[in-house]
């Protein structure tokens, strides 16, 4: 008799090296003062997740919201497959 499987949640990595490259990435152009703000999602591994900004985006909220809506806008764009 083929019983199927109830469906199961795939475990993600307890490290995403992408993650750690970007951020890294992102370190070392605000060390160099290139990067004076920044808004930011974040999701964890129980798929929970946070937002906050710092820096210049804290402090000026009509930019940081541009910045929020950049980055919904190219999502979008990613969601629907159309070219960046």
């Amino acid at each position: 008799m083929n019983v199927e499987r109830p469906f199961r949640l795939v475990q993600f990595p307890k490290q995403s090296h992408d993650v750690v490259k970007c951020l890294k990435k992102l370190l070392e152009r605000a060390e160099r003062g290139e990067i004076i703000g920044i808004s930011y999602a974040a999701m964890e591994s129980n798929r929970e997740f946070f937002f906050s900004s710092c820096g210049e985006a804290h402090r000026n909220p009509a930019f940081a919201s541009a910045l929020a809506s950049t980055l919904w806008y190219g999502t979008m764009k990613r969601v629907f497959n159309e070219d960046s």
